[in-house]
This record gives structure tokens, C-alpha cells and sequence, in this order.
């Protein structure tokens, strides 16, 4: 689990940082690799997380399940305020967190039951709450009363005065919407049921990760590039420019992402996969990656032995997960507003990406073999969020 979530940060790291190495055109070749799938994976861990906490495969019950839902309650309030202070610094980071905890709280209806409900919800919502979310917002950008209730909810939000990142962006038309992220979380909720020491069931998450993300973008490949519903999609017009796309700016998705949705200027939209574009096929695409990978990394972690040593920083990165995500969106902030400039610590601007990475691994890895504790951050937040749960009747 640490393993899989360490590669989770550092792919994160690719498309904040942009760590890797640069090819001859001036593009970093992990960046479209890296791209919504890692924040993908990042969503289907904490879904396996909550599950784990709430007793995994033998689910709590009476007293401990309370103990349990309330734990995530609390943590998705902190996860809030928290998420909601890393966005008021401006970095570009489209910041994960607050969406996190309206993901946790959504999380809290189902965890009650059975893996299969779970699973079952997350592969209808994968599909039907993108067309939803896209029929919802068309309606929204065709103006009248569904968009004055939207301005009018927008107007008395305290997260968007804060912000500029509140309700209506978690729900329906932010950078991670419930609407579209939900799947991820639920489905890493029902993993989390399993029986996940059993090795069958490990090889069996890699066989499903695999043949779904190699159905969805397979079937997106054909019906974009083949058919060739690209060419109709670049004469569409940007919303954020107000000019068509054009070939060159529509591949350029492809590798840079979306921002969380898709133009609701035409139906076929829904068939892309770029990343953060929230289609039913690139749910589909990277919620099985990201299901492939965490079955791969159980397997290989386990094979390894005494070797796991090996892995031994990358999955200190993935144990002080919020720790490590925090971490570097400081350093972004810092670096955004020169604040590095002419002090011992100027290298850190000059080799962002390196020093984000070293850094991150280093920090981790002698915060386990020193502190040998919960980070910085994990700690509080799980004496808070237990003490807390432990006292509500």
C-alpha cells in the first residue's frame, strides 16, 4: 500500500515539478504517463484506506463501525481546511485535498456494505455520472435559472471568497468533481474488502486493471483517432480562449490534461481520454490503471523479501503521503514568489524538480528509520481525528 501510494506522489511530482528528463522537442515523456492517473491512484488508495480502517475484509460493527465513520468525518473536515489553505497560496496546483474531503463523506453511505455493492456503484457511476455531469453543466452553460442558481450559491460560498474553489467546483465542475472522482474512491473501497494478503486475489486486480484500462482507451482510440471524431472535436470551440482548438491544441490535451471536465459543446466529448477530462472511458482508463498498479505493487513488495529494502523510500514517501504532498506544494509557493532567491537554500528553485525529488525520498525515508513514527502530518491528523471519533456518542 505505501509503495503503491509513494508512486502516487511521485507522479504527482512529474506534473507539478515536472520531474523525469527533457527529449529533443522540449517534452518530458512521463508527463502523459503521469497525468490523472496518478491522481487517480492517489483517490483509489484512499478508498482502500478507509476501507482498511473501517475493519477491511470483517467490517466493524455497533460501537467500532461509529468509531470508524467518524474518523473519516473528521479527517475529511481538516482534509478541507487544510486543502482550502494550500489553494488560498495560488500556487497552479490544482490542490486535491478539499475535494478529498467531500470524496470521504460520500465515502461514509456505503461503508456499511458488501464489496460488491461498492464495486457494482462505482462501475455505474463511472459511466453515469460523467453523462450527467456533462448534461448538468450544458445547462448550465446555455445560461438561465441553472446558472443563476450557480452564481447565487457561488456568491455566498465562504470557500470561493477564500479560495475561489468551493461547492459547486467539488460537486460538478471543479478540477477532481465528486460527480467524476467518486468511482475511484469507491472502488478502492471495495478492494479494500478483499482479502488482500491472498495472491490470487492480487493477480486478479492486475488482470481486471489491466483488461479495463486497455478496453477504454482502446475503444476511445478507435472511435477518436479511427473513426475520427478528432478532427470534429478540434473545430470546437475553447472556453477558456474562445477560439476552435485546432489539431495541434487538441492533441496538446492529450499531454497537458483537462481541467477536470470536458467543453459541453459537443456530445462527443465524452469518448476522450485525455487526462482530467472526467469521461466515462478515462475513469474507466485510469481507474484500471491505477487498480492494475496497486495488485502489481503487492506482488512485486511481497516477492521482493529481504530485498524490500529496495522500495524501502519510495514506500516512506507513500507512508508520509500528506506529509510529502504538502511538502512540495510549499516549496512550489516558495519558489513561485522568489522567496529562495539569494539565500543558501537558491539551489532548491535552480534544480526544483530534483531537489522535490531527493528531497521528498530523503526526508521519508530518515523520518521511518529515526522518528519511527506516523509523519508530521499523519501523526496529528490521526490522534485528532481518533480522539475526536471515540467521543461522539
Amino acid at each position: 500500500m505505501d509503495v503503491a501510494r509513494g508512486v502516487a506522489i511521485l507522479g504527482m511530482f512529474v506534473v507539478h515539478v515536472g520531474v523525469g528528463w527533457t527529449l529533443s522537442d522540449g517534452s518530458n515523456p512521463l508527463q502523459p504517463v503521469a497525468a490523472g492517473r496518478s491522481a487517480a491512484l492517489f483517490a483509489l488508495l484512499a478508498g482502500v484506506s478507509i476501507a482498511l480502517m473501517s475493519g477491511g475484509r470483517d467490517r466493524k460493527v455497533n460501537k467500532d463501525l461509529g468509531v470508524a465513520l467518524w474518523r473519516v468525518v473528521v479527517r475529511a473536515v481538516i482534509m478541507l481546511a487544510l486543502g482550502t489553505a494550500l489553494t488560498m497560496l495560488g500556487t497552479p496546483v490544482s490542490v486535491i485535498l478539499a475535494y478529498y474531503a467531500v470524496l470521504f463523506v460520500f465515502t461514509c453511505m456505503l461503508l456499511t456494505e458488501r464489496w460488491g455493492i461498492i464495486a457494482g456503484a462505482a462501475a455505474v457511476l463511472g459511466v453515469v455520472g460523467p453523462i450527467v455531469s456533462f448534461w448538468v453543466r450544458s445547462l448550465i452553460d446555455a445560461g438561465g435559472t441553472p446558472a443563476r442558481v450557480v452564481a447565487t450559491v457561488n456568491a455566498y460560498d465562504p470557500f470561493v471568497a477564500l479560495a475561489d474553489d468551493g461547492v459547486v467546483n467539488f460537486l460538478l465542475t471543479g478540477s477532481y468533481p465528486a460527480i467524476t472522482w467518486l468511482p475511484f474512491i469507491f472502488a478502492g473501497l471495495a478492494i479494500g474488502r478483499l482479502d488482500l494478503w491472498d495472491t490470487r486475489v492480487r493477480w486478479r486486480l492486475v488482470a481486471l486493471g489491466a483488461g479495463l484500462a486497455a478496453a477504454a482507451y482502446t475503444l476511445s482510440y478507435l472511435a477518436v483517432r479511427v473513426v475520427g471524431v478528432d478532427a470534429r472535436l478540434a473545430a470546437t470551440v475553447d472556453p477558456d480562449t474562445g477560439a476552435a482548438f485546432g489539431a495541434e491544441g487538441f492533441d496538446q490535451l492529450f499531454v497537458e490534461g483537462m481541467g477536470g471536465t470536458v467543453p459541453t459543446t459537443d456530445w462527443a466529448w465524452l469518448l476522450v481520454t485525455a487526462p482530467h477530462s472526467g469521461t466515462p472511458l478515462d475513469v474507466y482508463g485510469a481507474g484500471g490503471v491505477a487498480i492494475a498498479l496497486l495488485g502489481l505493487c503487492l506482488i512485486v513488495t511481497d516477492a521482493l523479501g529481504r530485498a524490500s529494502w529496495l522500495v524501502y523510500p519510495l514506500a516512506s514517501v507513500g507512508a508520509l503521503a500528506l506529509t510529502t504532498y504538502v511538502g512540495h506544494i510549499l516549496v512550489i509557493w516558495l519558489d513561485e514568489n522568489s522567496m529562495l532567491d539569494g539565500t543558501p537554500l537558491s539551489f532548491v528553485s535552480e534544480w526544483l524538480s530534483l531537489t522535490v525529488l531527493l528531497g521528498a525520498l530523503l526526508f521519508a525515508t530518515l523520518w521511518r528509520l529515526v522518528v519511527k513514527r506516523r509523519g508530521p502530518l499523519e501523526w496529528p491528523l490521526h490522534v485528532v481525528s481518533s480522539w475526536v471519533a471515540k467521543r461522539i456518542p
